[in-house]
């Protein structure tokens, strides 16, 4: 939620302010909540809330005949206080010839001596060997509003009662909603806006290399990171999109044409600053019950380097590369007369490949009822092999630039690519 100002001029340091939500358009109107200014919410919604707490507590304390500046009429922090209080004094009272109670009121446990009389109470005798005959007189509970005791009040329910026949199910809190909130709550009009919880930040690091690869930022209120090194950085970034062109058949990806050679661009982007060789192989058939042919083209192909976007603008190196083509390449995925040969990319820029891909769909023949669910998606398994040299540094301090040599690096995985449905033919 975000603090806006509730000024016709934008506001100041002396206006009204309020929380509201840009999601589902909620605003702290709605429970009657205005802050005197924009900082320290929490603080004042905290203050808001005792004294909202306060001024329904002391209408129930009067239908108990329980007087206004009780505790009953205080919020169940306060409350809370006052209980521990009151039991803190019959504590000390009760004990207090026992020698394991500190000055303070606590127990302890750290002297020798507290050691030895605790194992005197377990054993049941004396300093002398003597059964102790004292036995420990019983603590009251309290009696009093001024002591913590709060009574509930017979009316208190019953208009609960009449508000959840007059609200209904909507009018009441869910479960989530009452386990964030600080006080215990039953209905909409009484939640309260909660602040984010803190969490905890940590680093991870690579299991292999002990390398950090997220270390995120000590600052409380910052949720930046000082190192985020994740795989989206490495891996080759593959898409597929459809080959048109004026002497290809249109067709729709949710209905694919069995039996018919379909081409396909899949584009390989290169995230590195050095250029890469990828390798990429596909099994001649796809799995399952209906199994669909898949040619790749080129399976062999190069990808140059990620170069700067102001470079690309400018008409650098990678602004070249991009018209090698000449003026059959086509962005949109068209083809303008051209056809895929093997072995050969269909198009190529700064840091990014494409090559085709060509699926001949199975033909299904089955009833409605015979088809399991999502059998007819068709997906191409693709095993994705890259190599690139990569500058290593030598760990010697004497060490300068020139040492710096280049070793061969190798990244496979394997990938799955969603292409559609296939459509069912009548059997």
């Amino acid at each position: 939620m975000t603090v806006n100002t509730l000024d016709a001029d934008g506001g100041g340091a002396a206006g009204s302010w309020i929380l509201a939500c840009d999601y589902c358009n909620w605003t702290t109107l709605e429970i009657n909540v205005v802050f005197d200014k924009a900082t320290n919410v929490f603080g004042q919604v905290v203050r808001l809330r005792q004294e909202r707490i306060g001024q329904t507590a002391s209408k129930r304390s009067t239908e108990i005949e329980h007087p206004s500046n009780t505790p009953a009429s205080q919020d169940p922090a306060a409350r809370f206080e006052t209980l521990r209080a009151f039991y803190k004094s019959q504590l000390s009272s009760t004990t207090s010839t026992n020698s394991l109670m500190s000055p303070s009121g606590e127990f302890n446990y750290n002297s020798p001596s507290s050691l030895a009389r605790i194992m005197n109470l377990y054993t049941g005798t004396g300093t002398y060997g003597k059964k102790t005959s004292n036995k420990p007189s019983n603590m009251r509970e309290s009696a009093d509003p001024s002591e913590g005791l709060s009574l509930v009040a017979p009316k208190v329910d019953q208009a609960a009662i009449l508000k959840m026949q007059s609200g209904g199910w909507q009018g009441t809190a869910s479960t989530t909603q009452r386990t964030d909130q600080v006080c215990p709550v039953r209905f909409l009009d009484d939640l309260w806006p909660v602040p984010t919880l803190l969490r905890t930040k940590k680093a991870k690091r690579c299991r292999a290399c002990r390398h950090i690869l997220v270390k995120p930022e000590t600052k409380v209120q910052s949720t930046r990171y000082k190192l985020k090194l994740t795989a989206i950085n490495y891996v080759p970034n593959i898409t597929l999109k459809p080959l048109q062109g004026p002497s290809v058949a249109p067709f729709d990806l949710e209905s694919l044409p069995p039996s018919k050679p379909i081409q396909f661009l899949l584009i390989v982007k290169n995230p590195l600053f050095v250029h890469i060789k990828v390798t990429l192989a596909t099994p001649a058939q796809t799995p399952g019950r209906f199994p669909s042919n898949v040619t790749m083209l080129c399976p062999q192909f190069e990808v140059g380097a990620n170069i700067d976007v102001w470079d690309d603008a400018l008409g650098g190196e990678g602004g070249k590369r991009s018209s090698r083509m000449g003026k059959t390449k086509s962005g949109n995925g068209e083809s303008e007369g051209r056809v895929a040969e093997a072995g050969k990319v269909w198009d190529m820029g700064g840091n990014w490949t494409t090559v085709v891909v060509e699926v001949v769909c199975a033909r299904i023949q089955l009833k409605d009822g015979d088809l399991e669910e999502d059998e007819d998606v068709l997906e191409i398994p693709v095993f994705v092999r890259t190599e690139y040299e990569a500058e290593v540094t030598d760990t010697d301090p004497k060490a300068t630039l020139r040492d710096t040599t280049k070793e061969k690096r190798e990244l496979a995985y394997w990938c799955v690519l969603g292409i559609g449905r296939i459509a069912r033919t009548p059997a």
